[in-house]
Order: structure tokens, then sequence, then C-alpha cells
């Protein structure tokens, strides 16, 4: 909605969109339309013009629309916690806070909120393979905390209740692939290096007040950390996986060209 009422500045309105608008409103709109009542059916509209390429259509104004990848922005300010932008950016589902819980590193003395460096991308990963572990064994995010070592408690956990054997690195390994795994996925659905980035108006327009005021990632402090997050997952400078990381991995098989096309292996056993 955010977006939707951004669009809706005359500033913004072209003819054709004013004219596309006139039906929702049922008068000129060149002001505001009401984003209140309970007219069912404006409502109805409104959310049609907010959806539709031919309308206000987020489609139509990638700039206003805060996603990446498609998922909304969570709660968080990342323009005041760059290790979180990162995190944002790069997660394989958009921008899910959950993935990488990067913000914790933001929140602590570990890092500089305000500063890009190129270590975070180290962070942000292990971050992601962090939370990969805790859900792939179903443990709550808020037990987080819980745990002084959760490799290696989870992996005696794991063993007394399935009788198999089972390590800390185990797990930790198993962390990396999955991440590694979703990444291919997203090759294979299209994905490219330019998807890995954050709404341009996070990357343009500065926190206008506060105790940070004039705080914000430019492209180039994004780009330097993405970078800093391939060469951390093994990955190339375009955000690929190299056919050695997925022998490392043991996940050749799911890179292949008839699994993954654009992951560039190929579909023979010389690999």
């Amino acid at each position: 909605m955010g977006a939707f009422q951004h669009a809706l500045d005359p500033m913004h309105l072209t003819d054709p969109l004013l004219d596309s608008l006139r039906p929702v409103a049922g008068e000129s709109t060149h002001g505001a339309l009401p984003l209140r009542g309970n007219d069912t059916g404006l409502e109805q509209a409104k959310a049609h013009q907010l959806g539709s390429p031919a309308g206000i259509g987020l489609v139509g104004f990638p700039p206003w629309a805060m996603h990446v990848k498609g998922l909304e922005m969570p709660g968080y300010e990342p323009r005041s916690l760059k290790t979180m932008a990162l995190g944002l950016a790069v997660s394989t589902r958009g921008a899910c806070h959950n993935r990488s819980s990067t913000y914790e590193a933001d929140f602590s003395a570990r890092v500089d909120r305000l500063r890009a460096e190129v270590a975070r991308g180290r962070i942000t990963m292990e971050g992601e393979d962090f939370s990969a572990v805790l859900d792939s064994l179903i443990w709550c995010k808020f037990l987080r905390k819980a745990f002084q070592d959760l490799y290696a408690e989870s992996a005696v956990i794991y063993e007394h209740i399935t009788g198999w054997p089972m390590t800390a690195e185990d797990l930790r390994r198993a962390g990396e692939r999955i991440n590694n795994l979703k990444k291919l996925f997203n090759i294979r659905e299209g994905w490219q290096r330019p998807d890995d980035t954050l709404p341009p108006r996070v990357l343009t327009e500065t926190l206008p007040t506060g105790s940070v005021q004039g705080s914000g990632p430019t492209q180039a402090d994004l780009d330097l950390m993405i970078q800093g997050y391939y060469a951390a997952r093994g990955w190339t400078a375009e955000g690929l996986i190299p056919v050695q990381k997925l022998r490392e991995l043991g996940s050749v098989e799911m890179g292949r060209a008839e699994v993954c096309p654009g992951a560039g292996l190929p579909a023979s056993d010389g690999v």
C-alpha cells in the first residue's frame, strides 16, 4: 500500500495512468484515492489497480515497490543495518530476515552497523547456514540462543532420536548444502546477478531523521558486500556455483544440465 500511495502522487502519474484510475475513483484522480471506507467494490477496484500492469501495477513501478525477488521487506530498516541489507539482497527467498538473521550481527558489538565491509559476506553466509540447520531440524528460531554450540549439541540430540551417527561438521555442511541447492533452484528458474539487490529507494534515499540521519547503503557498498558473500560461498563473481563446490558438497547431480540448465554443467558423467 505504501507503493500504491506513492504512485498516486500527481508528480509520478502520467495521463494514461490517471485515465485508468478514473473508473476507480469515479472522478478526477489528480488527488489521492480514498484509502479508507466500507465500500467493498471500491476497495476491490483499488486492489486491482494496485496489481494490474495496466493500472498502478507495481510491475510498472519497480522503484516504488519495496521488495526483493518479489517478497516484501520485513520490519527492519536496512539503511542503518548493513549486514541486514546484504542478507536481504542475497537471500534466495527474497527480503526474508529469517533466512539469515543477519540483523543480530548489526545489533551486536561484532560490527559497525553503518559500515560496508567485505567481511559481512562471511557473516551472512554463516547466518544462512545456521538458519537452514535450525529449520531442517525443526528447531524454533527463538531457541537459537539456548545453545552453546548449535551444531555439536544438535548432533548429539539427532543421534539420540534417530540412532544415526551425526557430527557437528556434518550438520554444518548440511546447512551449506541446503543453501547451495536453493541457489541452484533459483538459477534453474532464471536467476541472474542483478536479482541480488535492494529496492532502489533503499540505495538512493538516506535516512531523513534520527541519530543516524543520512545513513544508507550505496550501490557500491552493496556490490562490495555481495562480492564478499560470493567469495565466502566459493561462488563465481557472478554468483554462480562452480562444479568444484558442487563436488565438495556432494551435489553435482543437482547441477547437471538436465536438472539445472543455468548452472552450466554438462549432462555427461565426466563432470
